[in-house]
Formats: structure tokens, sequence, C-alpha cells
């Protein structure tokens, strides 16, 4: 159903993705009223059908009269990810995101794009410090420097190449069997049309880490780590790198990697989150819960933000939008507007 047209893979699913948001945000933000809950046991009543909204709606790629089948959640609208910083993907994040998985190698390589999205944000109207970024991150961590990096060395007999190669052909869309182990890897070997732009990039962009791509460089990192670096060290060691990314990337968080399950995050709990909260970098026990979007904003910001896309959609405020209207074809397959 969508995205039929011949259009670049990254490009299709970029615009598949707004367009298909949008229904989406309507469904969930103006199809209930705040007080279409009502629940009266006595006349065997849940709800007021007089205030669910039927949405209508008729775009490009997507077509809907309904009414959103369920009651919202505390959220109404999940708390939005979103991941990939290509040009699409970029400018998609700045509309609708308000968290973004991001991953390079280098912190340097990361910040560019991280302030891209920034000022994107910023010309859409939104706060630019309220999208907030979390970057992969491996850790392996033991009690001491030493202990982490025995630790390292014995993932490494584990540690499949073929697999982390087979990896990065399927996301880059290079085949790098055709390529010398020590001949450097750039954008141009990507020959597949259905590849990851953002995952290409980072496999080709240097750095100060990794001045030159090769195959035997990419064998190491897509092994053990992926996507983003691996820090090997005690707690307050891989507590310094994170560090280190936050304030050189301008960075929130973190989407950690594992390499052994159990094992990892254990010796994540265990060493690295006590070392995090004796430096104020990670929360203490909640006493009471809260919604994931309010533990990022604070407490009381179940809903989405006033300067989010989606509050134009809010039950009290909410405006159908014109149907679609197809261009007429001039009888030799050309479109013709007006």
């Amino acid at each position: 159903m969508c995205c039929t047209s011949k259009l670049p893979f990254t490009l299709s699913v970029a615009i598949c993705s707004a367009t298909g948001a949008n229904p989406l945000l309507r469904l969930w933000e103006g199809s209930w009223a705040p007080d279409a809950i009502q629940p009266d046991p006595a006349n065997d009543t849940y709800f007021d059908p007089d205030k669910i909204r039927t949405i209508h709606h008729k775009g490009k790629y997507f077509s809907l009269d309904t009414k959103h089948i369920v009651n919202p959640s505390p959220q109404r609208t999940p708390f939005l990810f979103q991941a990939g910083t290509s040009p699409a993907g970029s400018a998609f994040a700045s509309t609708h995101a308000e968290a973004i998985f991001v991953s390079s190698h280098s912190p340097k390589v990361l910040r560019p794009k991280v302030d891209n999205i920034r000022k994107l944000a910023a010309e859409q109207g939104r706060d630019p410090r309220s999208i907030k970024f979390f970057a992969t991150f491996t850790p392996i961590v033991g009690k001491t420097d030493e202990e982490a990096q025995a630790k390292y060395e014995e993932l490494k007999k584990y540690a499949s190449t073929i697999g982390g190669l087979v990896l990065f052909s399927g996301w880059t869309g290079i085949d790098i069997s055709t390529i010398p182990l020590d001949d450097e890897i750039t954008a141009a070997n990507s020959k597949e049309i259905h590849k990851v732009t953002s995952i290409l990039d980072a496999f080709t962009t240097t750095s100060k880490e990794i001045p030159k791509w090769t195959p035997r460089v990419v064998a190491e990192r897509a092994s053990i780590g992926g996507l983003g670096p691996v820090s090997i060290g005690s707690p307050a060691t891989v507590a310094d790198e994170l560090e280190y990314w936050i304030k050189e990337a301008d960075i929130d968080g973190f989407n950690l990697s594992y390499v052994t399950t159990p094992g990892t995050f254990e010796d994540v709990v265990d060493l690295l989150v006590p070392e995090l909260r004796r430096r104020g970098l990670y929360p203490e026990p909640l006493e009471e819960q809260l919604t994931a979007r309010e533990k990022v904003y604070g407490k009381g910001q179940k809903e989405l933000r006033s300067d989010h896309i989606g509050s134009k959609y809010k039950y009290d405020v909410y405006v159908e939008e014109p149907d679609y209207v197809r261009p007429a074809e001039d009888g030799l397959g050309n479109a013709t507007v007006g």
C-alpha cells in the first residue's frame, strides 16, 4: 500500500514514514476527547460515544475513516523514537522524533549530524534541546582495567568475523568479498539501492579514531560493537568515555549493546551504574511510576510537548485537512496540475 512509486529505498521509506505518521497522530491525539471515558457500571457504559471523533484522512499513500478503536493511554501518543541520520531521516526526525538512535565510531563525526537535526528542528519551531539523542555504545566492564581487557581478549575468541562482514554488506550494499583486505572502502563501492544510508556513512566516514576503513578494520569493528564504539575498562574508565561522548557529540544518553547475555548488562548494573550514580549521571530508583515521556522531560509531561507537530491534532483544536488530490493525466501519461 505504501510508496509504490519507483523511489530510492531510503527516500521512499522516509516519505511513507512521514505520511504515515500524520494519520497515526490524528488517531492518537484527535479521536477521543479528554473526558470521553465516563464509566457508569449502573448503566453498563464506559465511554460517551458522542465524544469520540471519526478521523477522516485521505493522503497520497494512506487513507482512513475510523474512530480510534481503543481509549488513549496516559501518553496518548507513544514516546517517539526514530533511527537514522540520512538527509531524509534527519528531516523526518526534526519534525516527528522526540528521541533518536544514532551511531558512529567517533563523537566528532557524529556531532555535525546532531547539530544539523537540532538546527532543522529549530526551523520547525521546536526547541532543539527537546530532541534527545542516544548513541550506540558497547561497554566491556571489569573491576579493573586489566580485568576488562582480559574479558575482551576472551570475547574475541568467540566473535564471528564472517558474521560481522555479512552484517556490514547487508547494511551498506557493499560486496566486501570483492575488496582486497587492506584496500580502502568508500561509499562509491555501494552498488545496491536497498541500503541503510546512515550506516553506509558510518562505515565510510574516516576520523582520528579510524583514519581508513578497510575490510580488515570492518571485520574487527563489526564483530564486536557493530555500529558504535567499544569501551573497555574499569567502571571509572568506561564512565569517563561516556562523559566524553556526551560532551563531544552533544548527545543525551546511550543505546547500550551487549556482547554476551547474560554478561554485559549484569556488569553494567553491578559495576557501571554505581559509578555513574556517584557522578550524578544516572538517576536513583524512582519512588513513583512515570511514563516514558516523563522520564525524559520531567514529571507532568505525559503528552506531546506543545511545539511538536502532533499537538495540532489534539481533540480540542482538531481540524480536518483537505483530501489529497492526485494530479490528472493529459492522456500521454504526463501529470497535469491546475
